[in-house]
């Protein structure tokens, strides 16, 4: 139980839509599989998040890797007021529809703090690491 003390900030949890974690500053966002994320599975998915992280905010990864299609209403909420407790986004993706997904929602959406895509769990930790506080 030691390593699992070091190696989280906080108790990892699992929602009916997420598994969430925190380590070294940056919150884990790992998305079940799903068909569709619409606008209830997106709000669900942010107040699972914000009753986790509570008050603060974090730089935060979202695997989006078992998501095969978001609705432009889900997109809509999650780029604004979805964004909440969230410093900069970096989404993890992994089809080639799901990054196309991603692509219109980082271009079209505009979500209000930095956000990049990335197929690199990695390189998207090292590009989230400048946005810890």
């Amino acid at each position: 139980m030691a390593n699992f003390d070091k190696e989280y900030e906080k108790s990892p949890i699992k929602t009916d839509c997420l598994e969430l974690y925190l380590k070294e500053g940056i919150l884990y966002c790992i998305y079940k599989e799903t068909k569709e994320l619409d606008i209830e599975k997106a709000r669900e998915c942010v107040q699972d998040r914000i009753n986790y992280i509570g008050e603060q905010v974090y730089p935060s990864l979202f695997d989006i890797t078992q998501v095969k299609h978001s609705t432009k209403e889900a997109r809509d909420y999650l780029a604004n007021e979805g964004n909440v407790g969230v410093t900069a986004s970096a989404i993890l993706v992994s089809s080639p529809m799901v990054k196309m997904a991603a692509n219109i929602y980082i271009h079209v959406n505009k979500p209000k703090n930095p956000t990049r895509m990335f197929t690199s769990k990695e390189e998207a930790v090292q590009w989230l690491s400048q946005y810890k506080a």
